[in-house]
């Protein structure tokens, strides 16, 4: 594909709402690797019925730039949304990047970020393959990530943001990984200026990027997503490593700014074990944790919603914000929290 084409499909890109949404999924997808379709929905293109954006889905992977994969609804967080659990009347399908989606991003110059083409996991169109042993896992990362970006679209400030999945923060003198998180979510947010607007229609596209080391409002956060099944002692080596890296200086000379642990539990009881291992490893150190249920929309979602800290005994309300140095950007309204109290 010559330079002028290039040029000529990106401006088409920038100016069609319908290449616009392709643009918009090609590039998310090239991040979070598998998406179920009502996250997309919900990031992309909310202005649209469920069964309009089906069919643009459809389109694209008519076309062979996605693929797409059906899963058990009880492997999908949230699509169990009936009162008694019951599934849904369709099963949920999956969508990720195929390698000639990829190719789509590099010859048309909509992904500008070679490292981000170059990490994108992209499978075979016909039959991708999944792992299912890890996917429940990988789902759930996934949808807190997915969360994390719906609520960043909201605020009006931000500046940059960038996910990267399976992120290697350290390695050791041979290559080998020292430090692997689930994600790692790195974002820059301006100062206020005057009330947010109300635009119509979608939400404007997410301002993809590396903002630069030790720019104003810069915030790093490591997800860590705990299903219960590691030993506690895993975790108290986790604490450790997330220490030393930070004692000795390595976040902020590789991010340019702290990185926060996120931890995300199943239960609330979960959540007590790992800060008591945290404290133990850690005293007065850094992380925040909470169960997954507690982050719900009508409890301020992933963004807004109430936190832990992980190494202070005894452990405070945190919020995500907590390295932002002023007051956190405004969150929808919040419903009451009725569930089980935090201890």
């Amino acid at each position: 594909m010559t330079a002028m084409l290039a040029v000529r499909l990106n401006a088409r890109t920038l100016d069609d709402p319908q290449h616009a949404r392709r643009h918009a999924l090609l590039r998310l997808l090239a991040r979070l690797e598998l998406v179920p379709e009502r996250s997309l929905h919900a990031l992309l293109a909310p202005s649209l019925s469920r069964r309009h954006y089906r069919r643009i889905l459809a389109q694209l992977h008519q076309e062979r730039l996605i693929w797409r994969h059906p899963v058990d609804a009880s492997r999908v967080p949230g699509a169990l949304g009936a009162a008694n659990g019951a599934p849904p009347p369709r099963r949920p399908l999956l969508y990720g990047l195929t390698d000639a989606g990829r190719a789509w991003l590099a010859a048309t110059g909509a992904e500008p970020d070679p490292a981000v083409l170059a990490r994108a996991v992209v499978r075979p169109w016909q039959q991708p393959e999944l792992k299912l042993a890890q996917l429940a896992h990988d789902l759930l990362v996934v949808a807190w990530c997915s969360g994390a970006l719906i609520g960043l679209q909201r605020i009006p400030t931000l500046q940059a943001v960038e996910v990267v999945m399976e992120y290697v923060t350290a390695t050791s003198a041979t290559g080998q990984p020292l430090q692997r998180v689930d994600a790692l979510v790195r974002l820059q947010l301006a100062p206020p200026a005057g009330p947010p607007p109300r635009p119509a229609g979608d939400p404007p596209a997410l301002p993809w990027g590396w903002a630069a080391p030790g720019a104003p409002g810069l915030l790093a956060w490591a997800l860590e997503i705990d299903r219960g099944t590691e030993p506690l002692r895993t975790l108290l080596g986790k604490a450790v490593m997330y220490r030393d890296l930070t004692v000795s200086g390595h976040y902020a000379a590789t991010l340019g700014c702290p990185l926060l642990p996120v931890v995300i539990t199943p239960t609330v009881r979960r959540a007590a074990q790992i800060a008591r291992e945290w404290v133990a490893a850690w005293p007065g150190g850094r992380g925040i944790v909470a169960p997954f249920d507690r982050l719900a929309e009508p409890l301020g979602g992933i963004l807004w919603g109430r936190y832990k800290t992980l190494g202070c005994n005894p452990a405070r309300d945190a919020t995500l914000w907590e390295d932002l140095g002023r007051a956190p950007p405004p969150g929808p309204p919040r419903a009451a929290d009725r569930g089980t109290p935090w201890t």
